[in-house]
């Protein structure tokens, strides 16, 4: 009669060593379930009856020893029988250490397996025996390697819940933190531990008991208080609390726990930092609508490419950052993943934000099945990630992939994306294209001109004006796509003073805000998403703006109003300005001193020719950098010149102040005197 309370595990990657396995520990009497990967098992449900847990070591992606490890920090025992196809001392000292029972090697002998089976299932003692924790699923579990998209189904997404410097983010289900910068940096979190998280969140200020929290983040799951214990312990380590002297979760011994931080609903936007308006785009309805139907044709098979474009502080990323958080709640399972390109100074990392990408889905949900898809279809991109491997499967990865060719992995990337977005959607976001990398502007080409069906969609953000700088590769390609209907553009243009009335008005809750305020932002920032938020922060700084009653109410008269450069803004534009040649700042802080509008009179006071002058403000006119074209302006001798205008009168502004008085009053000297020249009339 077989006894049907007693289970043994069996993890092994070989799909025929399973089928004999289980066949052996069937044929004693014993049941057998059997598992191909330390995730499968991990995911499982498994009773509360005798047990024990036959391991290979050399497994994907979560290795036997790893498991061993990551159920020890749980508190967790099942004895544990080893086995291995080429087994060494360390290694078996490792696990001994480590509470294993036997380490037994490949090829092994069936009664000598079965023996062991039953020591380790006559040493098991139940949880309540052992006053430690059952095995619990997957996520409770901290590692890496193991998520789970639906691991916390009774979560409701409801946007963000704040608690500085932190905010929840229930559409993502992470945690970002604001740092000094006022930039927001994203923490991922286990599924488990983002539970726990939330669920003291929403119910801050008050006691959540022991068995309240397992009920909620374990329904229907025997686990042990000590589990529990674990996730708190990971949770305040991740906030940078303190047990003793708590500022967010405090323990009350022997009941539970409390949140004592206050909470607040915030916006559920990510990294609401990182770009103006990320809080409420508005004036993005219709590219909001472009994105929304490239997503649809996406779940369609198509695969899409898209990029967002407009000038510094036009809203990129929160236009990004809005339809992120709209496919996450719309779409079940999309998989998002972004990359930023950086500035480089010493030189670039190739494919610098795919990696950082990749990276993101490995550590995500399902990450290992990610993994697995790389080592099958591109080994060249998984070496990149050494902490994902055993160091002799690394080594051993890359004695074959040695003198791997660009080329090569342009395919294996391309073949890995389709594989991964076969079946569940796909979203890569890259921020900041200007700064793109040569091998990425390859990538993105690849990946455009690939013809077969793949849930993919790639949106990339960048700043047109910059690609006119040193002939940028990225201008040629998204030209050609452009061409060849292989992408989308999507430039975002300036709100108009309606808009930003509409900001307001959202931002003081539907109080509408007083018409002179939205027109004074207007005109200061052109419609310019981060100039306008700059400058209404700027009037709060400075008290000539106030917030009474939940609504926008100007404490002085908009005459009375002098706004400045936001210092912020300054600090901006001056790193613009920075980047020029020094005959472009030159020709530009002669072009200051006249107003608004640049024309030849200002040649003189550069130190160059009229023609040399125009050809410099055409070619910054061509990188709608600074300067745009204007209407030619004709002088009373009836000559002609063509002219420019600044593209925001901050750029001016700014221009203008950074030079010294002295050097300011010789440059209006110079230009009087050209004007007096060109506007004197002929006698008669």
């Amino acid at each position: 009669m077989g006894n049907t309370g007693t289970s043994v595990y069996v993890v092994d990657d070989d799909a025929s060593v399973r089928e004999a396995l289980g066949s052996l520990i069937s044929s004693a009497g014993l049941r057998a379930e059997t598992f191909p990967s330390a995730q499968g098992f991990l995911a499982s449900m498994r009773p509360e009856v005798p047990s024990c847990l036959v391991l290979d070591v050399e497994l994907p992606g979560l290795s036997g020893l790893d498991l061993q490890q990551e159920l020890a920090k749980a508190a967790v025992q099942i004895p544990i029988v080893f086995l291995t196809g080429r087994g060494d001392i360390p290694m078996s000292v490792r696990a001994m250490k480590a509470g294993a029972l036997d380490f037994l090697t490949k090829p092994v002998d069936d009664e000598v397996l079965l023996d062991a089976i039953r020591k380790a299932i006559a040493r098991y003692q139940t949880p309540r025996q052992q006053g430690r924790g059952t095995l619990p699923p997957s996520a409770a579990i901290d590692s890496s390697y193991i998520a789970s998209a639906n691991a916390c189904p009774r979560i409701a997404r409801t946007g963000m819940k704040e608690f500085p410097p932190f905010r929840l983010d229930t559409v993502n289900q992470c945690l970002w933190r604001r740092e000094d910068t006022g930039n927001d940096e994203r923490i991922q979190l286990t599924p488990k531990a983002y539970a726990v998280l939330l669920h003291l969140v929403e119910h801050a200020g008050r006691l959540v008991t022991q068995d309240e929290l397992l009920g909620a983040v374990w329904p229907d799951t025997f686990v042990q208080p000590e589990v529990l214990k674990y996730q708190i312990a990971d949770i305040r380590s991740t906030l940078g609390d303190r047990p003793k002297n708590p500022l967010f979760i405090e323990t009350l011994p022997r009941r539970g726990y409390r949140f004592i931080a206050p909470v607040r609903d915030g916006v559920g936007d990510a990294n609401l930092g990182a770009d103006p308006l990320s809080k409420k785009p508005v004036g993005r309805e219709a590219a909001l609508g472009e994105l929304r139907d490239s997503l649809r044709k996406t779940l369609r098979d198509q695969r899409q490419m898209v990029f967002i474009t407009g000038e510094s502080g036009m809203g990129k990323t929160a236009l990004a950052d809005e339809f992120e958080r709209q496919a996450a709640a719309d779409v079940l399972g999309i998989r998002v993943a972004r990359g930023q390109c950086v500035e480089g100074y010493g030189g670039q990392e190739p494919y610098y934000p795919m990696l950082e990408a990749l990276g993101e889905l490995c550590r995500g949900s399902d990450g290992d099945s990610v993994v697995r898809t790389l080592a099958s279809l591109a080994p060249t991109w998984l070496v990149q990630f050494p902490a994902l491997m055993k160091r002799e499967h690394r080594e051993r990865l890359q004695r074959e992939i040695l003198g791997a060719t660009h080329e090569r992995m342009l395919r294996e990337i391309g073949d890995a994306l389709d594989a991964i977005a076969s079946e569940t959607p796909l979203l890569l976001v890259f921020e900041d294209l200007h700064w793109v990398d040569p091998s990425t502007v390859d990538l993105i080409s690849a990946l455009a001109r690939r013809r077969g069906p793949a849930k993919l969609m790639v949106l990339g953000t960048y700043r047109p004006a910059d690609l006119e700088f040193s002939n940028h590769p990225l201008k040629a390609l998204t030209q050609d796509l452009l061409v060849h209907r292989l992408c989308r553009e999507i430039a975002l243009q300036p709100l108009t003073e309606a808009e930003i009335s509409e900001y307001l008005t959202n931002e003081a809750s539907g109080s509408k805000p007083p018409e002179e305020l939205a027109a004074l932002l207007y005109r200061r920032s052109e419609g310019n998403p981060l100039f306008m938020l700059a400058a209404l922060e700027h009037l709060a700084e400075r008290g000539l703006i106030s917030r009474e009653d939940g609504g926008w109410q100007l404490r002085v008269s908009p005459e009375e109003i002098d706004l400045g450069v936001p210092e912020s803004l300054r600090k901006m534009i001056e790193s613009q300005i920075e980047r020029l040649s020094t005959e472009e700042q030159r020709l530009l802080e002669a072009a200051s001193v006249t107003g608004m509008v640049v024309s030849g009179v200002s040649a003189a006071a550069a130190n160059m020719d009229a023609e040399a002058f125009e050809n410099l403000c055409e070619r910054l006119s061509r990188r709608h950098y600074i300067v745009r074209s204007a209407d030619p302006k004709e002088f009373a001798d009836r000559t002609a010149s063509k002219c420019y205008e600044f593209v925001h009168a901050l750029y001016r502004e700014v221009l203008y102040q950074r030079q010294s008085p002295v050097r300011r009053a010789k440059l209006h000297l110079q230009v009087a005197e050209r004007l007096g020249a060109l506007c004197a009339c002929p006698a008669g």
